[in-house]
């Protein structure tokens, strides 16, 4: 176990549950999967708080593979905002803001709101708070919104939708990424505290449909993230909804295909043979 899990469940133990009994529930509608007990945003925030130093600590400059995770990113914002300029963009869960600097240089202006005020790589990046008070409304509205592996952290993923729609020109876009821990992830849980969600194409549709936004485009893919190799991840552009009209549910994959542990074909034996080897045979041998 790295330092970081252990700092988390010594976290755990202190101030949420001595006797460290974690639970897997599943929603029998949609297939949404979370930990239980179900923290809040406070217990949340209380982590960050506690971990921050270490956090800061141990960063160690960009992560691997961030110039192709650079490229996706980029590609899609330009094609979202089109000929706009100067478009306002913020990275709610951003950390140093990797992503925003090539769009800046495009023009852009990026704005960054997370728990951590991590050292940015650009001057020009904006840190506006570390949650969604008034002052990260204050710097919008905003054109695009990314929120890229964040929804799986926070306490109420629907609530969250909505303030950062609230933040959103009319015609503007957020961009969300979660992974797809109702695959494998929710099975192999090293500590209760960082990935408190498990989202499937089912479950992540439904809750944009919840808070009131529109599905544009919905997929999963293996592709760069932060580590080493590519994981699978449910990626989806969402836009709001004027005149009170009302969302529709797109079609997605049900939450029990992408359950499956052999659901991902050849995809994470080329990613990484050894560790997806064990965790898929050990599945298949529980289920």
């Amino acid at each position: 176990m790295n330092r970081r899990n252990q700092l988390l469940l010594e976290i755990y133990a202190k101030n949420f549950n001595e006797s460290l009994r974690v639970t897997v529930v599943q929603c029998d509608v949609c297939g949404f999967i979370w930990t239980n007990p179900r923290l809040n945003d406070d217990d949340l925030a209380l982590k960050y708080r506690k971990i921050e130093e270490f956090d800061l600590g141990s960063r160690k400059g960009p992560p691997p593979n961030l110039a192709d995770r650079r490229r996706r990113t980029t590609t899609l914002a330009t094609e979202l905002l089109g000929p706009k300029k100067g478009a306002r963009i913020l990275d709610y869960g951003g950390a140093e803001g990797f992503l925003l600097s090539p769009l800046i240089e495009l023009g852009h202006k990026g704005f960054v709101s997370d728990y951590i005020d991590y050292p940015k790589e650009d001057d020009r990046i904006v840190f506006v708070d570390t949650d969604l008070s008034g002052m990260v409304q204050g710097y919008g509205p905003y054109d695009l919104i990314f929120i890229l592996h964040t929804l799986e952290h926070v306490g109420n993923p629907v609530s969250i939708l909505k303030k950062l729609a609230d933040m959103l020109t009319d015609d503007g876009y957020i961009y969300a990424e979660v992974p797809l821990g109702a695959w494998i992830e929710w099975e192999v849980l090293r500590e209760p505290m960082t990935h408190v969600n498990f989202f499937s194409e089912e479950s992540f549709s439904r809750a944009v449909y919840e808070a009131g936004l529109q599905v544009e485009t919905l997929d999963t893919q293996w592709q760069y993230v932060t580590h080493q190799e590519k994981t699978v991840c449910v990626n989806m552009v969402v836009r709001k909804l004027l005149n009170e009209k009302q969302p529709t549910l797109v079609k997605k994959k049900a939450v029990k295909k992408q359950m499956h542990a052999l659901s991902q074909g050849l995809a994470p034996f080329k990613s990484n043979f050894r560790y997806y080897a064990k965790v898929i045979a050990k599945s298949l041998l529980r289920r």
